[in-house]
């Protein structure tokens, strides 16, 4: 796999992500399954329609991939994860996963941990979620590399973060409630690794970041205005801002920060010079606009999707792809 600090050594063929002849990649970030242990066929129909039209070179899944709560057994785990990743394997396509809330919520009833869950996700054959970097709050965190289209060297990164499940009862002296944040040790981990790669590359690597939770940025952005897209709900960030943001910001590599966990928002905006968006929600099974009725009516089902240029990385395009426009092309 893509080496963290620099090189595009590979483990496989297929784990070795790179720029098209064209010089073209093109990303395609799923969000929000929430679904198991059996997927909803619409779910599974909506993810082929959309990667038969896009046909991406990577797939990102930003977490509340599977509702464990929905699992008895860690067998149970195993199906879901199975069954909601077959139109990715199928179709030889890369992907990673970043984990989300609803992916945890019922481990501790059934015995596994987060990492052990994670490791699930790294036994399918088109899986590149990289190994855990060491004393690192989470799972799945990690580094990507794009390599140029000549196989030389890496042009294009792409980070993923757990943004952890819920906040702790108690922080102090104060009750928190909420959701989680992005731990001190990952934004440190981000930092020396973008350092590490910056010294190897003797270049700073353009790159997007994905994780599942939003930022208390996002909030901040769409009330300055500016932001395209449908906001529909509430942003549900921590309630702790641990400096991701502004880590980011000092680094100067990413471009975007991209999230899920609000299914009826698939806004993106610009904040301070870095795009934060959503990638809206992909899963039949849990909520959505116009979700009753017939299949198909849910006009917000989709994803987002994302072009790098390798004649330009440090630009990139993205929209928001709704499924049913999909399979109407």
């Amino acid at each position: 796999m893509p080496h963290p600090t620099g090189s595009c050594e590979s483990r496989s063929p297929q784990h070795t992500l790179g720029f098209r002849p064209g010089g073209t990649f093109k990303i395609l970030q799923f969000s929000d399954v929430q679904d198991g242990p059996e997927p909803d066929p619409r779910t599974l129909r909506a993810m082929g329609a959309l990667l038969d039209a896009e046909k991406p070179d990577l797939v990102v899944l930003t977490g509340d991939t599977v509702d464990t709560n929905l699992c008895r057994t860690e067998m149970d785990i195993r199906t879901a994860i199975r069954g909601i990743v077959e139109p990715l394997e199928t179709r030889a396509v890369p992907w990673a996963h970043t984990m989300g809330n609803h992916d945890v919520d019922g481990l501790e009833r059934i015995g596994l941990t987060k990492r052990r869950m994670m490791a699930m996700f790294r036994r399918h054959k088109f899986n590149v979620n990289p190994p855990e970097p060491r004393g690192v709050d989470g799972a799945g965190n990690g580094l990507l590399n794009v390599c140029a289209s000549s196989g030389e060297g890496p042009v294009f990164g792409v980070w993923l973060l757990d943004s952890g499940a819920y906040a702790p009862e108690r922080a102090g002296e104060r009750e928190l409630g909420g959701y989680d944040w992005i731990r001190a040790s990952q934004v440190a981990w981000y930092q020396a690794t973008s350092r590490l790669v910056e010294r190897r590359l003797r270049r700073k690597l353009p790159s997007l970041m994905f994780f599942h939770i939003c930022l208390p940025e996002f909030e901040k952005m769409w009330k300055a205005g500016g932001a395209v897209g449908e906001r529909n709900e509430a942003e549900c960030p921590a309630r702790i801002n641990s400096g991701l943001f502004a880590a980011a910001l000092d680094r100067g590599d990413v471009l975007g920060m991209y999230v899920g966990h609000d299914h009826v928002n698939t806004y993106e905006g610009s904040w301070f010079g870095i795009r934060l968006g959503f990638g809206g929600s992909i899963g039949y099974a849990s909520y959505g606009l116009d979700a009753q009725g017939e299949p198909g009516r849910d006009r917000l089902r989709g994803a987002r999707v994302f072009m790098i240029r390798e004649a330009d990385p440090w630009t990139f395009e993205s929209r928001y792809l709704c499924a049913a426009e999909a399979r109407q092309e």
